[in-house]
């Protein structure tokens, strides 16, 4: 067990405490600024800025070498909301050490990293004079709400991020076999709202058989752009994709999501869009973009009857990128195509936008993180790409160097949803980890 667990848990244990949920604006700069405390405690050079509406952590450990290369760390320390609380079998803002496992809100996604990484690097100090690398710490407060200003802080601190070589992103998912998962990329996103309004005010409904409904104005505007099997009817939308490469198809095939298991973990009561098990099944979820709805709402939705022919409507959906697709450049295909499909009326707003990444897996860094893992867990799985969303093209623009995603949560962590937690076996493999890539720099640079 590592001489530093005992504090570390009570680090963990004191960020569980702070509801920081960022969909609320809670707590935020309250965990930041611990955070930055903590940090500077263990000897880390720390920046620390609250210019932006979640404050930004940059903590470095400082390798006394002249020639040391850097390591980043990604991490937040925002979380989801804890509802529905009554489905929690502890205090969700509590950490709780029950069977093996340690129980609470973000203990998984993300402030166990947190601890785990800080750990790490502690452990190495504590039998060493000094690092082999330099080892930054960049946490944000924003992940769980699209990281609206992680591009704004890396531009804003670029200078900071000389000579790096390899960053490590904060998920990544230990299955049930002890299979690490290690990927390099994700999708992009644009979330966007489209409304449609055919009347000053709502409208008795006995006109609605003359009388267009604003309701199924926007679904026949939607409905317009995708097709039964799931394409998305918009032209040009891969025009300017980055398709993916033979090793990348390879290695995306026979992973952890199948058809069977999609079908098991949420009880899917229709067919797949792609029932293969095929090439189309992981082309579709991993190198493909996908148009989704994430709610509508229009006219009456009280208790009891109200005969009403809706005056307006508005759905919130997301078009999922992959890396070449710029998203001002999706977003106004998608107007210019809800126009040529007679839809001019339907107005569209962008709420998000963040374009796709995906890292070359045979960099010679993320190789030899592999092979590390190799000997920690029985089995290393590796992905150029994770079929969700986050902040990482920003991360290689500004940062410049190979991205690798892995973590401690595992199947059962119940990330984002009651009951979250880790395995303790998970946090210390992971502390394990991150201290032997640290070491990895001594043998090799």
């Amino acid at each position: 067990m590592s001489s530093n667990r005992e504090k570390n848990l009570q680090v963990l244990s004191d960020l569980v405490a702070i509801p920081s949920v960022s969909a609320r604006r809670e707590g935020l700069d309250v965990a930041a600024k611990y955070l930055r405390d903590v940090f500077r405690d263990a000897g880390a050079e720390v920046t620390y800025d609250d210019s932006f509406p979640a404050p930004f952590v940059l903590a470095k450990f400082l390798s006394n070498r002249p020639d040391a290369k850097t390591l980043v760390l990604y991490n937040h320390y925002d979380v989801q909301p804890e509802d529905p609380i009554a489905l929690w079998e502890t205090d969700p803002f509590t950490l709780t050490e029950k069977d093996g496992r340690l129980y609470g809100r973000g203990v998984a996604d993300d402030k166990g990293h947190i601890t785990a990484r800080l750990e790490a690097v502690e452990d190495y100090l504590a039998l060493h004079e000094t690092l082999p690398v330099n080892v930054y710490f960049v946490v944000e407060g924003a992940e769980e709400s699209g990281s609206e200003h992680f591009k704004d802080y890396l531009e804003k601190y670029a200078y900071e991020f000389e000579n790096v070589d390899l960053v490590i992103w904060e998920s990544g998912t230990v299955h049930g076999d002890d299979r690490l998962e290690v990927f390099g990329g994700n999708k992009g996103i644009i979330t966007f709202t489209l409304s449609a309004r055919t009347a000053a005010e709502d409208i008795h409904s006995s006109f609605a058989a003359v009388v267009d409904s604003a309701a199924w104005r926007l679904i026949d505007a939607i409905a317009s752009l995708r097709g039964q099997d799931g394409e998305i009817l918009i032209d040009g939308l891969y025009d300017t994709a980055r398709e993916p490469n033979e090793r990348e198809q390879a290695l995306v095939r026979g992973g952890e999501v199948t058809p069977e298991s999609l079908k098991r973990d949420f009880g899917l009561r229709r067919p797949l869009l792609t029932e293969t098990t095929g090439e189309d099944f992981y082309d579709n979820l991993f190198f493909k973009s996908n148009l989704n709805i994430e709610g509508i709402q229009s006219g009456y939705q009280g208790p009891g009857v109200k005969t009403v022919t809706p005056a307006s409507a508005t759905a919130k959906l997301e078009i999922r990128l992959v890396p070449g697709q710029e998203p001002q450049d999706v977003f106004d295909k998608l107007v210019g195509q809800l126009k040529r499909n007679g839809f001019g009326d339907v107005e569209a707003t962008l709420t998000l936008a963040t374009p796709g990444y995906r890292s070359d897996m045979s960099a010679p860094r993320i190789l030899s993180l592999v092979t590390l893992a190799e000997q920690l867990y029985q089995t290393v799985e590796v992905s150029p790409t994770s079929a969700g969303t986050g902040p990482m093209y920003w991360a290689n623009k500004y940062i410049g160097a190979s991205i690798a995603a892995v973590g401690l949560a595992y199947d059962g962590s119940q990330i984002h949803a009651p009951n979250e937690n880790i395995r303790l076996s998970d946090y210390e493999h992971h502390v394990a980890l991150v201290a032997a890539l640290i070491a990895d720099y001594s043998e090799k640079d």
